[in-house]
């Protein structure tokens, strides 16, 4: 008689790092090396009926040896790509993940053990081909097993390793946050960029798709449309034209305020009809 053997195939899951605090939750998986669920009123998975257990858990629960998991932190980002490395499930409270939120923790308790890749990190999961992406972000899951769709699962591992483009949206969310604290700082402090200027609008729409940060006048009345960037590159001193021409006829000034300006953002602004430059740090610094 010929002893027949199955070998399970590896699998890839997308697991949400955490519902309330997804990026701080990545993070602390990244420093912890593990994945984690919550559910912590169950206890160990293992000692619970799993006919009585949430049907996220009994996927969890498939979770083996070499699979792959996405830490998926929302807003379309996948913070980290790892792969399990013994697929023994762990209940433990011992580390920052499992602890309790009185202790600083995330009470993600039911955990596995993951070697997380050192790239590709924190990307979008639009840089992933549709037959990816469509099966991430879903609302109401929390473990999502990925189908392969026919392809390999060493296949779809290389697929994500060449596409996914690390570090992108640290870059975006850091954009996002500069540009917030700017147009903050801008409320508060308008009489030091220049004196006399005030602030009439604050993304007041001036066409069907444009929206500038700020319309204001100065101490002689005459318009003045100001964006903020965390960095500005040549083609936001294209967008700032055209908030001009569809608002001030042409005739206001234009302002750029960012964290950085960049050369061909320098450049583009001495070829324009106008365009004033600042960079700010917490102070406006004119250089143009």
């Amino acid at each position: 008689m010929i002893e027949q053997t199955c070998i399970e195939m590896k699998a890839i899951y997308a697991i949400v790092t955490h519902h309330e605090r997804p990026d701080d939750a990545a993070e602390a998986w990244k420093d912890c090396n593990v994945c984690a669920i919550g559910w912590s009123r169950f206890g160990n998975l293992k000692k619970t009926r799993k006919e009585n257990l949430p049907s996220d858990i009994r996927t969890f629960l498939k979770i083996k040896k070499g699979d792959l998991i996405l830490a998926y932190a929302g807003a379309n980002r996948i913070a980290y790509v790892g792969e399990i490395i013994d697929g023994k499930y762990m209940h433990t409270t011992r580390n920052i993940v499992g602890k309790s939120e009185d202790e600083g923790g995330f009470e993600y308790s039911n955990q596995y053990r993951v070697n997380w890749w050192d790239e590709p990190f924190d990307f979008s999961r639009y840089d992933l081909p549709p037959f990816l992406l469509n099966q991430l972000g879903k609302r109401g899951r929390t473990v999502t097993p990925i189908e392969l769709q026919r392809r390999s699962f060493e296949e779809v591992k290389r697929i994500i390793m060449i596409n996914a483009r690390s570090g992108y949206l640290s870059f975006e969310v850091n954009e996002d946050m500069i540009k917030a604290s700017i147009r903050k700082y801008m409320k508060r402090h308008i009489n030091s960029l220049e004196k006399g200027l005030k602030i009439v609008k604050a993304e007041k729409a001036v066409s069907q798709t444009d929206r500038p940060d700020f319309i204001a006048r100065d101490s002689s009345g005459q318009t003045v449309i100001i964006e903020c960037k965390g960095t500005a590159h040549h083609e936001d001193c294209e967008q700032l034209e055209r908030y001009g021409k569809n608002y001030a006829k042409g005739n206001g000034r234009l302002i750029l305020i960012a964290f950085k300006i960049t050369d061909e953002c320098l450049l583009s602004a001495r070829k324009s009809t106008g365009i004033e430059l600042f960079e700010c740090d917490l102070k406006f610094r004119k250089i143009l």
